[in-house]
């Protein structure tokens, strides 16, 4: 969808304001303003048609523009289905789900097609990344998940973390044709940073199956945009400043593509900051390098997985992992004084350090 937009002043908390009452801007690492039906007449024969649900714990937003009001709503409500049958295997908190399954039972005989084909993701990517990414950082998550609000690290809590950083291993999870099997007593999967990709590429796939030309699927930090084969349409993008989360950092234009955001600014479990949610799966702490990295890709799982395994590498190894994928990326130092982006990055608004 072809937007205007002046640069102007992105830290205006009245130009933020002014974006989201036109909607002129989806933000990634935030939501899009409004819920239930949204219908905005943008043309004599074009209509945007909006809903919003919450998904795998946050709000998702479906937005398509088409001529057929009803066809729209249909096919958004296909989305949100396909995307709800995706999340029911991938989720860890359901004790029912297929992956709840195997980390207490240690395998499955039998993994369901949305559970392999994320599996098949994650271990690709961490065979890429050298273990950047890796799956298998549940037990460290977990010990960090009962430390919250604890004062500070000592070595007490730095064994622990030791203890159960033996656990995480990606070359363990022995994958066939059909099952899955963690090969060390005690190891459990998180795909909290890669599924949630997955899960818009197949609102993405919903959309298109349904004939529709011009979507957008925005789940928090990770946004998927297409508009067809028009080069003259697009969608403006906002990257959340992580020092301020009311305010834009930058604005990328995106046209059939996807971006995501990982971010150290949302959850934290040390008083100090220095353990949230993201995992260097190498050392066992969460990696101090940055406060939000983005990455933009052909589909959201690898965007989403890629900008957590860049949370923990060094920024030659960031552009250089990027690169080798074709992926545009945007990074923000931990103190928010530095920035840093591919030089293809279709940066739009804001200023990055080309590296």
């Amino acid at each position: 969808m072809q937007r205007s937009f002046d640069p102007g002043d992105l830290r205006s908390p009245e130009r933020r304001r002014w974006l989201q009452r036109t909607g002129r801007l989806a933000l990634a690492g935030g939501l899009l303003a409004g819920g239930g039906w949204t219908l905005a007449r943008l043309k004599a024969n074009l209509w945007q048609v909006r809903r919003e649900r919450t998904l795998m714990g946050t709000s998702v937003s479906v937005a398509c523009l088409a001529d057929d009001r009803e066809a729209a709503g249909l096919a958004i409500e296909a989305a949100f289905a396909r995307m709800a049958m995706a999340v029911a295997e991938l989720t860890r908190f359901d004790p029912a789900s297929p992956l709840a399954r195997l980390n207490r039972d240690g395998q499955l005989h039998v993994v369901p097609h949305h559970l392999h084909a994320v599996l098949r993701e994650a271990m690709a990517l961490s065979q890429r990344t050298q273990g950047a990414f890796d799956a298998s950082v549940l037990p460290v998550l977990r010990y960090f998940e009962t430390l919250r609000g604890i004062s500070r690290l000592d070595g007490r809590v730095d064994a622990r973390i030791g203890q159960r950083e033996r656990l995480v291993d990606y070359r363990a999870i022995q994958m066939d044709a059909l099952g899955v099997r963690l090969g060390k007593p005690g190891m459990a999967v998180t795909l909290d940073g890669i599924a949630k990709g997955y899960v818009v590429d197949q609102g993405v796939a919903a959309l298109k199956a349904h004939g529709i030309e011009y979507g957008l699927v925005d789940a928090g930090g990770d946004v998927h945009a297409f508009s067809g084969s028009d080069p003259n349409r697009h969608w403006n993008v906002g990257i959340v400043d992580p020092r301020d989360t009311g305010r834009v950092a930058a604005v990328v234009q995106v046209r059939n593509a996807a971006l995501s955001t990982s971010g150290n600014y949302r959850i934290f479990f040390s008083a100090d900051r220095r353990l949230f949610h993201i995992v260097d799966p190498r050392s066992g702490f969460s990696p101090q390098a940055y406060a939000s990295v983005t990455m933009m890709a052909v589909r959201s799982v690898l965007a989403d997985g890629m900008s957590t395994a860049a949370f923990s590498l060094a920024l030659p190894q960031v552009a250089e992992q990027a690169a080798a994928q074709d992926l545009q990326w945007l990074a923000i130092s931990r103190d928010g004084a530095r920035r840093w982006r591919s030089r293809a990055l279709p940066l739009i608004a804001g200023e990055a350090q080309v590296a």
